[in-house]
């Protein structure tokens, strides 16, 4: 009863305050704790959880801290542990939409999927913790100096360590002598994490990033134990962009270019394989004519006659390092798309594009990249080399990284 009754007080104390919805986000952090579903876990989330066992408030998805199906003083006790950072285990949804139970603290991770989960881990500042990665990051981590890899310019020792396979079929033998807490595997292949976890009854959590939503960082960083490290490249990156959207927000639809940007990848249907969404070149200034054609994230192959209906005034090439699958000679050559504006008046040009997955913090400067192509009189004054110096030194901990894939690469280069 005595407790009842200092819940009560707690919660009518406290009642109008939580009257308003929670603060607006667009990404909800998917941690069993999160009661009020918004991005963090914090004391209003104890609250919430109160007001939930008093029957004030609906039980959320994620009220259920303990992950028991049941609402008590058990789940305000894990969530108060979780802000503490001395709870034993955490439950969350990774990207894959799988419901994953982890122990805590994490001090060894396997890093199995493609090179999203170790460019995380690598910008979070937990290198220290891999213990075995997947043949694609030491496959990068082992390029030679003519290839351009910032994961093997932050990160040397991952070269030392022992390769799990690929991601699709990683090596469990090789996985359950390393001992991790964790797997990590890559979020698009939710069987392949489901039978890594069945076959060695460790932990595996999915992580994919998609497009400069850092979302993903936060479930990292509370795996990790990096909350303040991922805080501080979110606010970073927020900035970054309104940088450059201060000014494209003010430029009306008739002004931007239509932009059509080429995937990269060789064969007969180069040209015509195509991203429905690329962030950078919406918050550049630009608009992605395949955006409403293709849907979903990932490539998909267009008609060349589509191209021609389209009329980009702007085609760019997934690419840094030459030889390319496909050039600025090969479209510019193209007998078919003579009539399209982009080749008629020569705007074609590289980009950094997507490599092996996703890395915000190289969309982040092709932002500022795209946007000095776009709108060159805007940006006039913007210096992009040392913009894309400061962001990946922000994210990797090493200088002029940018000016290095500028060298190793025939991208467009401002003088």
């Amino acid at each position: 009863m005595r407790l009842n009754t200092i819940l009560a007080g707690i919660a009518i104390s406290l009642l109008l305050l939580l009257a308003l919805p929670a603060a607006a986000s667009d990404y909800t952090l998917g941690v069993f704790g999160n009661a009020n579903e918004d991005d963090t876990i914090n004391m209003q989330d104890v609250t919430y959880t109160e007001l939930i066992i008093l029957e004030y408030r609906d039980k959320t998805e994620l009220s259920d801290a303990k992950y028991d199906g049941k609402i008590n003083m058990q789940d305000v006790t894990q969530i108060e542990l979780v802000i503490l950072g001395k709870e034993k285990e955490l439950t969350l949804i990774d990207t894959a939409d799988r419901i994953v139970t982890i122990p805590k603290p994490i001090e060894r991770v396997v890093a199995a999927g493609l090179l999203d989960d170790v460019r995380i881990v690598i910008q979070l500042g937990a290198t220290d913790k891999l213990v075995g990665i997947n043949n694609y990051a030491k496959r990068y981590a082992l390029k030679p100096s003519d290839y351009w890899s910032p994961i093997r310019e932050a990160a040397p020792e991952l070269k030392d360590l022992p390769d799990v396979g690929g991601y699709t079929n990683p090596n469990t033998k090789i996985i359950l002598s390393l001992k991790p807490d964790v797997v990590f595997e890559y979020g698009r292949i939710p069987d392949v994490a489901n039978a890594i976890q069945e076959n060695t009854g460790i932990p595996v959590v999915c992580i994919s990033n998609s497009q400069l939503d850092l979302g993903v960082y936060r479930i990292a960083g509370m795996i990790l134990g990096e909350e303040e490290r991922v805080e501080e490249l979110i606010s970073y990156a927020d900035e970054e962009i309104d940088k450059v959207t201060d000014v494209t927000s003010d430029i009306s639809e008739d002004e931007k270019p239509r932009v059509y940007c080429i995937s990269g990848c060789g064969g007969e249907s180069a040209i015509t394989k195509t991203w429905g969404r690329y962030d950078p070149i919406n918050i550049a200034g630009g608009i992605n004519v395949a955006e409403e054609y293709v849907i979903g994230s990932g490539s998909s192959i267009v008609s060349k006659e589509q191209i021609i209906a389209w009329n980009p005034d702007t085609i760019l090439i997934h690419g840094v390092s030459p030889p390319h699958s496909i050039s600025i000679d090969d479209v510019l050559a193209d007998p078919d798309l003579q009539t399209v504006n982009a080749v008629k008046n020569r705007n074609v040009n590289y980009t950094k594009g997507y490599m092996i997955g996703w890395d915000p913090a190289t969309g982040l400067t092709e932002c500022f990249y795209m946007a000095k192509l776009f709108h060159p009189d805007e940006f006039e004054d913007l210096d992009e080399e040392e913009e894309g110096n400061e962001i990946l030194e922000t994210f990797y901990g090493v200088e002029d990284l940018y000016t290095e894939m500028l060298d190793l690469s025939d991208r467009y280069r401002w003088e």
